[in-house]
């Protein structure tokens, strides 16, 4: 069987298992329980559980992502479990929703109507991560700097409406 996931993830984030929610630790059990009988099982019967544990591998590891997505220092493993063929569509528009990109931080920022003066604090707040520039291209948008009161402040720019920037 290939390397456990979730241990691996446990190891490199520094977690206790002990202080993991009840529920994951009963499942962590129950893997482990698992995986000790896959070397007394008939081979016939070996692959099918090699399949569960595998499953169950990657719903605990998303489990522990999930609690501790904001304090884990290794929690890049998002599109890898995306594109894994072992966990359920649910799970996947899930885990896609709680992944916010450049672009999606500033569609946010369009459909609620904020889209002038905003300062980089706050932009950074929201998690955005590009470098802010002058003109900053973000997707379909540009953010424009300007100064005010020796502070620089952002508006959201939509380059399909205005082709040119001042």
């Amino acid at each position: 069987m290939k390397p456990v996931k979730f241990k691996e993830f446990i190891t490199a984030n520094k977690l206790k298992v002990s202080e993991l929610p009840k529920p994951l630790i009963d499942k962590i059990d129950i893997f482990w329980k698992l995986y000790e009988l896959l070397d007394s099982i008939m081979d016939t019967d070996r692959q099918e559980l090699i399949e569960q544990l595998q499953q169950l591998d990657y719903e605990i590891l998303g489990d522990i992502e999930q609690q501790y997505e904001e304090q884990l220092e290794n929690n890049d493993r998002f599109e890898q479990l995306i594109k894994s063929p072992l966990v359920t569509q649910a799970f996947k528009e899930k885990v896609k929703q709680k992944i916010r990109t450049d672009i999606t931080i500033i569609k946010e920022l369009v459909s609620m109507g904020r889209t002038r003066d905003l300062t980089r604090e706050e932009l950074e707040s929201m998690g955005l991560k590009t470098k802010l520039g002058k003109n900053t291209q973000i997707g379909q948008n540009t953010l424009r700097r300007k100064t005010k009161w020796f502070y620089y402040y952002y508006d959201i720019i939509d380059n399909k409406s205005s082709n040119t920037l001042k």
